[in-house]
């Protein structure tokens, strides 16, 4: 029977390539929800001493074939290898990236084993109902993305594009086994004779590494204006890339072109110049942590995943950041940068308006976006910033990196709390979540990866939940001695009754998102990549609707669960009338009976 999720370690010179702890903790997520292991494959000569590695990146076990034969990749020792490996063990799952290695090796281990291939993967999911790989990948020249599974054959087999996923954070002191296995190879394996191995030194960086990047598009106007990115991005220590639309025209090398038919990334920082925003190059780097884009047309779809927008002439505003990058270098600390409008910068959120939606963004991915006191402070105050806003109509909160929206409470700050402490760091955390629950805005949670503890505390207290088919939830606070604490317990039972807020909360078992979904704790569940899409239009929809109304209708229903029934209808009748007395009530049924479309105001 196949069992376990394995992943192809890439090597090179005896150095793991990044590729491969993306997939192992790829491989992490699946195998969780498999209730088995991940199984890392490794091949190479003299490299045993880097299986540890891939342990502590998230690997069970690490299966290690050190031969002098597998000193430099070529293709028959390395594929004879492996097929040994998985006709020996029947994995369920194994995964390669799409290099040049990742892409010679994997057709020919499928072919070998007899089963399916989907290769340059943009994404990995497992079908709720079938446990099946759900495989995406684009299609018809990147225009269509199309969800492969491989039924009736063993194992199911993916390339994935390096940067797509991310690795786990390293942890020393995870526990794995490393297991020696002999393959018989000699030199009638070797098909080819290498003679000489020349290093061809890099020109071009591989920017699915990079920290920041600064990416031009058509909008740029020519590949003379590419020095001015070139600029931007040495001042603040990134690279450059470019859309399809510049490298096909030439201004750009392919090896620099972000999205479905180039390379996909997620840097801390991404410029996007002069791009208008095509969902193939969304595709490519909408996992980046902050997005901020400048382009002269203010209906462009960058703005749909920008963190901040800029409407303007990108060879007037690209100059004046240019200057002032360069002199908060200078100057340091002491730096006073020009009035920021609505951005506001925290320690460890980000915020931001546009177009009437707010964004706030926990940013520790690092924590994956745990909770600690300063943190909870900081929402707090953005929730007090909002409630005063009244150009902001819906408040959107999500989580930075890709594998968390928030994953609880900072446990290394409450492990030392005594009983007043942890009073109040629970009064904190319920007073801010509050805070949210109570704004008159419509608050969304992007749900992006796990939501456990504090985090789906959070989620409850907005008003709707989009979450990604990766995303996990839960309260697993019985694990540690205590119980929820930031109102799980109460918010809990509300959403989905009392039988399964028990469950979740005794067992502290994570829950998948379809199964959030079937019982009610979310609102909808949507791909990865169409997640930020998904929020965005809900927003927009709400929008385009009479606001006030929908605030007196999130008042009654919010204030009416704690109140019988005849009560709650009283409530609903004093929201119902407070209606008449704006000019939305009037306007929304003029353009009902006149058969045109309302134009809103109040709020």
């Amino acid at each position: 029977m196949s069992k376990n999720v394995y992943v192809f370690a890439e090597q090179r010179d005896g150095v793991i390539q990044s590729v491969a702890y993306e997939l192992v903790g790829e491989a992490a997520n699946l195998a969780e929800d498999l209730k088995q292991k991940v199984v890392a494959v490794l091949l190479g000569d003299q490299i045993t001493d880097q299986a540890e590695d891939l342990i502590a990146h998230g690997a069970d076990e690490v299966v290690v074939i050190d031969h002098p034969t597998l000193a430099e990749y070529m293709t028959e020792p390395y594929a004879k290898a492996l097929t040994q490996v998985v006709r020996d063990e029947e994995p369920e799952i194994v995964l390669f990236g799409a290099t040049s290695i990742g892409r010679d090796l994997a057709p020919r281990i499928s072919a070998r084993v007899k089963t399916g291939l989907t290769a340059d993967c943009t994404a990995l999911a497992l079908d709720p109902q079938s446990k099946l790989l759900r495989m995406t990948r684009p299609a018809f020249g990147g225009n269509l993305m199309a969800v492969i599974l491989c039924k009736n054959h063993r194992p199911q087999m993916a390339t994935v594009r390096p940067g797509v996923m991310q690795p786990m954070e390293k942890d020393t002191a995870r526990k794995g086994i490393v297991r020696k296995v002999e393959c018989d190879l000699s030199a009638k394996d070797q098909t080819v004779e290498i003679l000489e191995v020349i290093r061809q030194k890099k020109k071009i960086a591989d920017i699915t590494q990079a920290k920041y990047i600064v990416s031009g598009g058509r909008g740029m106007g020519g590949k003379e204006n590419f020095a001015m990115l070139r600029e931007l991005a040495g001042a603040i220590g990134g690279e450059v890339a470019a859309s399809r639309g510049a490298v096909d025209l030439g201004w750009m090398e392919k090896d620099l072109q972000v999205g479905q038919t180039g390379k996909t990334v997620r840097p801390e920082l991404y410029f996007a110049c002069g791009i208008s925003g095509a969902i193939q190059h969304v595709a490519g780097m909408e996992n980046s942590q902050v997005v901020i884009a400048v382009n002269k047309n203010d209906t462009a779809p960058i703005f749909d995943v920008a963190d901040l927008g800029v409407v303007g002439d990108i060879h007037v505003i690209l100059p004046k950041l240019i200057e002032a990058v360069k002199a908060a270098k200078v100057a340091g600390i002491a730096y006073v940068a020009p009035d920021a409008g609505d951005v506001v910068g925290m320690k460890n959120v980000l915020y931001n308006v546009q177009n009437g939606i707010a964004w706030l963004t926990i940013n520790r991915p690092k924590s994956l976006n745990a909770l600690n006191k300063q943190t909870l402070i900081e929402i707090g105050a953005v929730a007090d910033k909002v409630r005063e806003d009244a150009s902001v109509k819906v408040l959107v909160v999500r989580g930075a990196g890709g594998r968390a929206f928030v994953a609880g409470a900072d446990i290394t700050e409450m492990q030392d709390m005594n009983e007043e402490e942890g009073r109040a760091i629970a009064a904190l955390g319920q007073s801010t979540f509050n805070k949210l629950a109570s704004l008159p805005q419509i608050v969304i949670a992007a749900v992006n990866g796990y939501a456990l503890g504090g985090g789906n505390e959070l989620a409850m207290a907005c008003d709707i939940r989009i979450a990604s088919n990766r995303a996990k939830f839960g309260q697993p606070e019985v694990n540690l001695g205590v119980i929820p604490g930031f109102g799980g317990t109460q918010r809990l039972s509300r959403l989905v009754g009392k039988g399964y807020a028990k469950e979740i909360i005794f067992t502290a078992d994570m829950i998948s998102a379809e199964e959030a979904y079937r019982i009610g704790l979310v609102n909808k569940v949507v791909a990865p990549e169409a997640l930020m899409r998904t929020v965005q239009n809900i927003a927009m929809k709400l929008m385009s609707k009479g606001m006030f109304a929908i605030k007196q209708a999130k008042q009654a229903i919010n204030n009416g669960v704690v109140i019988d029934l005849d009560q709650g209808l009283d409530l609903e009748a004093d929201k119902w009338t407070e209606c008449f007395a704006t000019y939305d009530q009037k306007e929304g049924m003029a353009a009902f009976v006149e058969k045109r479309k309302p134009s809103f105001k109040d709020f």
